[in-house]
């Protein structure tokens, strides 16, 4: 059984803006398993995007602290 073989519904991510100044302008973060899904997207008029897990099993992050 493969990672995108399951039928049954997995959940629905609930994305949170992060606010930040500067560059990039739209960052996300959304609650998972052992972490946070964080993603930037540069927008229409700036070519790129990209996506990494932040391990934080107790979900501490506060959005905006670097500690």
């Amino acid at each position: 059984m493969g990672f995108f073989s399951k039928t049954e519904y997995a959940g629905t991510l609930k994305w949170e803006e992060i606010k930040n100044d500067g560059v990039p302008r739209n960052a996300y973060r959304a609650k998972i398993p052992g972490g946070w899904l964080f993603i930037i997207w540069w927008g229409p008029t700036y070519d790129g995007s990209g996506a990494t897990f932040i391990p934080d099993p107790e979900h501490k992050w506060d959005g905006n602290s670097v500690d």
